[in-house]
């Protein structure tokens, strides 16, 4: 019984190498075999020794309460306003800021003006925040009420960070003609990709 289970998995173990083999023109064949590999930190102290396998961590993302917002130099021509969204860490340890925030425009009150900005092309690469580093995502609306009327210009803006459910609100004086969109983040303080 023993010798006929040997012979029966014979075939199987030569259809693997087989599988594996190729062959080229010139009549060479190669067999190429997968063996694992292991990455492994061994420490140890007195008599006995212990291995155990270490990855980086990846950066988590930056939480609402280690970001400070803020509004950079607007860009306006030919009817239309572009505006800078600022996002810095102002936490101690790297983090990481991917899609895109959730803005609205607040009164003195702090009551919502209007609607929240929709969201304007594709979400980007992730952004890796350095403690003090700066990501930006671009404001767009028309320069004045050539696309609808405005609206008054808010006190303050209200900014959900990518993947966070915890609204940032800062100073920021934003006046929405007619709807107004945000981009993904970028690198940078500028909210276009350099």
């Amino acid at each position: 019984m023993r010798r006929s289970a040997l012979l029966l998995l014979a075939p199987v173990a030569a259809l693997g190498l087989v599988a594996c083999s190729s062959s080229d023109d010139s009549g060479s064949s190669t067999t190429t075999t997968a063996a694992p590999s292991t990455t492994s930190t061994t420490s140890g102290g007195g008599s006995s020794s212990s291995s155990t396998s270490t990855t980086e961590a990846a950066p988590q993302p930056c939480p609402s309460s280690s970001l400070a917002g803020s509004l950079g130099l607007s860009n306006a021509g030919a009817g239309q306003l572009y505006q800078p969204l600022v996002l810095r860490n102002t936490g101690s340890t790297a983090c990481e800021l991917r899609g895109f925030p959730g803005v609205s425009v607040l009164d003195s009150s702090g009551t919502q003006i209007g609607e929240p900005a929709t969201r304007d092309g594709a979400e980007g690469a992730a952004v890796l925040l350095e403690p003090g580093g700066a990501a930006s995502a671009l404001l767009h609306t028309n320069n004045g009420p050539v696309g609808g009327p405005c609206e008054q210009t808010s006190a303050s803006m209200r900014v959900y960070p990518p993947n966070q459910t915890e609204a940032l609100t800062f100073a920021a004086e934003f006046t929405v003609c007619g709807g107004f969109s945000v981009t993904s983040v970028v690198a940078g303080e500028t909210g276009t990709a350099s």
